[in-house]
């Protein structure tokens, strides 16, 4: 259905802390959430961070169970300074994800055939963007360019079996779809830093992403095959530019630092899928009125560490954890007809270790960040899938000191 699971740009300080991006301003790694916080970049760093993730799934309604592990790459982005106001990321990260393959026994007589269902792909993003501290002292603006591509596929194989013992034929029908897109997507960010003390700084931040009304391509396979496999019949659709739009986006957050040793925020994130045009070919069985959601989600985070400057491994250990609920984006329609979606919970635990300090006074410091994450999509009907999905990632942000000239005197 849809686009799959919507994944968003959290990496990893964020991915450890809930997900909130929006007011949250580092210097050791990137936050593609807001662009803004590019800016915050040391005049004489380069960040590389990477992550790769493992989840373990568990599927169920009311009378079956089933298991599912998946894994690989997560991310991949880069952050350095182009001037003293001005900081450059680039890098990959997740849009959406599909991945599933179920299916029941039909059975005549004595008679069986298996009923299988199967999908794989997703969208991925590749952007670029800049963050620019203003003259207005705490204020930073930014923006991101990313171009997003994928294809998803579904497959779905249903037998017919025709006659009785004595005389049956079985037969089997074989759909395949590809949607195929290529689009464009833009953020724009803003950030305000406030001191309330000396010890205690707000960070507000806020990001806008517009409509898009992008097209993709469609390709639908048929084929009937026969008991000894065989071609009864055949058809093959291609329809390219059909709908596949993407929604406007609204998030505003805030983070409080209290003298670098703890950090707390909150996001609100708001889409508006109800005014997305989608094609009725990609095949879902819903109506432009009843397929998308208007999604909200809320995350909120926090991060602690005994002592930011101390030489000890210990004292400069991030220690993190989060929650977020949110809403589908989606509907699905039950065997009784029913439309509906479903809520979503998710809860993180996180450590950040580190590995190096190259100024062996805490300000540079690499990091390996190890994230725990449990997330569980509940249907607002009770007789539809539940599914919950424990997840273990681990990045590492290299924090390098680059672009410096040694003076000779």
């Amino acid at each position: 259905y849809g686009y799959g699971v919507l994944k968003d740009k959290s990496v990893g300080i964020s991915k450890s802390m809930g997900g909130i991006g929006y007011g949250l301003r580092t210097n050791l790694s990137a936050n593609p959430i807001n662009p803004a916080s590019y800016s915050k970049v040391d005049s004489l760093t380069f960040i590389l961070d990477m992550g790769v993730s493992a989840t373990f799934g568990s599927l169920k309604d009311n009378a079956n169970k089933e298991n599912k592990t998946s894994g690989g790459l997560d991310y991949i982005t880069m952050l350095m300074p182009l001037s003293k106001r001005v900081g450059l990321s680039m890098g990959v990260v997740p849009f959406s994800s599909v991945g599933y393959k179920f299916g029941s026994v039909e059975e005549k007589g004595s008679i069986t055939s298996l009923k299988s269902f199967s999908g794989s792909g997703g969208l991925s993003q590749v952007y670029a963007g800049l963050g620019y501290s203003t003259p207005v002292k705490g204020l930073s603006v930014g923006a991101n360019a990313s171009f997003l591509f994928g294809t998803i596929d579904h497959q779905r194989s249903l037998p017919s079996i025709v006659g009785n013992e004595a005389s049956v034929i079985t037969n089997t029908s074989i759909e395949y779809t590809e949607l195929s897109l290529r689009t464009f997507r833009f953020d724009i960010g803003v950030q305000y830093e406030m001191p309330l003390s000396k010890e205690k700084t707000l960070t507000l931040g806020a990001v806008y992403t517009p409509k898009t009304s992008s097209t993709g391509n469609y390709e639908r396979l048929f084929y009937e095959l026969s008991s000894s496999g065989s071609l009864i019949s055949g058809d093959t659709t291609n329809v390219n530019g059909i709908d596949a739009g993407l929604p406007d986006t609204y998030g505003v957050g805030f983070t409080m630092n209290h003298s670098n040793k703890l950090l707390y925020g909150a996001d609100f994130t708001y889409q508006r899928w109800s005014k997305v045009k989608y094609s009725d070919l990609l095949g879902d069985g819903m109506s432009n009125s009843d397929r998308f959601n208007d999604r909200w989600k809320v995350n909120a985070g926090i991060e602690y560490m005994i002592e930011p400057y101390s030489r000890s491994f210990f004292k400069k250990i991030k220690f993190r954890g989060g929650v977020n609920y949110g809403n589908s984006y989606m509907n699905v329609t039950n065997s009784d007809n029913k439309i509906d979606g479903y809520k979503e919970y998710g809860a993180t635990v996180g450590f950040g270790l580190p590995i190096r300090d190259t100024q062996g006074l805490g300000n540079r410091v690499s990091y390996i960040n190890l994230n725990f994450e449990y997330k569980k999509l509940k249907p607002n009907i009770s007789n539809m899938i539940s599914e919950q999905y424990f997840g273990v990632s681990l990045s590492i942000s290299l924090n390098e000191l680059w672009f410096f000239q040694n003076k000779i005197r």
